[in-house]
């Protein structure tokens, strides 16, 4: 929440600096208590769900199994899927702002200095770039964890080479510059980006896949600076040059991730018509 002071205009909690304490303080309690109150058990249950309907999808098929039952479970798959995004869509662009503006009447009415100007799109704008700083500093205090830690290395990782490529789009392109405190800006907007839905794509045509990756991943950068004002970027090809230097920059964190889902993917399944057991056997062996 002090990030999100610091960067978004239109939130401003000042006064001395423990006032300024206090008041990011209540803020954050109002926004954590709205946030969790229904979502959070709302996206274990989904979580639950799709992982168990998942498992019964890899489990070994049974020959009485019919095909409408296959499909029915692909498309609960979907539905997970779908409801899963959907709910975290809510949260950011509904739940959040109004758990904001919340927090600000409260911290007002309890004679803190605490003020949320503008309209809705600053409400938006507050709420995602508290829910990408949460991101990051999540992924932070995971690193102790044992278990956790190698997950959490690999995205840490490509956040931080997300944020060079960034910076150095700002440092040698024109028309890229970061609102503000730069560093802090730069930050923030290389998180935000960081929140977007990791997509994996495989196209025979060679360079096709990277090219429709670069594309999306430009259309979301244009979409930050757009709803956020965070970043300007001046034009078409500037926009196109800094996804470029994040997507280069990034490169050595997908090679990672992609490594790490090989090394953890369970086997395929065995082929119902024509189970390891029958398998023939050549006599040279």
């Amino acid at each position: 929440m002090w990030v999100a002071s610091e960067v978004v205009g239109p939130l401003q909690l000042g006064g001395t600096g423990t006032e300024r304490a206090a008041a990011v303080v209540v803020v954050a309690v109002v926004f954590t208590a709205v946030v969790l109150l229904v979502p959070m058990p709302l996206g274990r249950m989904l979580r639950r769900a799709a992982v168990l309907n998942q498992r019964r999808m890899t489990e070994e098929p049974d020959r009485d199994t019919s095909d409408s039952k296959l499909f029915e479970l692909m498309r609960r798959h979907f539905i997970y899927v779908g409801l899963g995004m959907a709910l975290s869509t809510v949260v950011l662009t509904v739940a959040g702002p109004a758990a904001l503006g919340a927090g600000v009447e409260l911290g007002a009415e309890l004679g803190l200095d605490a003020e949320l100007g503008g309209g809705l799109k600053d409400l938006v704008t507050v709420g995602l770039v508290v829910a990408a700083v949460e991101t990051v500093l999540l992924l932070v205090l995971a690193l102790p964890v044992k278990r956790r830690r190698p997950e959490a290395m690999r995205s840490l990782a490509g956040y931080l080479l997300c944020l060079a490529g960034l910076a150095l789009a700002a440092l040698w392109l024109d028309g890229v510059e970061a609102a503000g405190t730069s560093w802090l800006t730069l930050a923030v907007v290389a998180a935000l980006f960081h929140l977007r839905f990791a997509l994996n794509l495989t196209v025979p045509v060679p360079g096709m896949a990277s090219l429709v990756l670069v594309s999306a991943n430009a259309l979301v950068l244009w979409l930050i600076v757009w709803l956020t004002g965070l970043l300007h970027i001046d034009g078409f090809w500037p926009l196109v040059g800094t996804v470029a230097l994040m997507w280069v920059a990034e490169w050595p964190s997908r090679l990672a991730d992609a490594a790490a889902e090989n090394r953890t993917s369970p086997p395929p399944p065995p082929d119902p018509l024509w189970p390891d057991h029958h398998m023939p056997q050549s006599p040279l062996y």
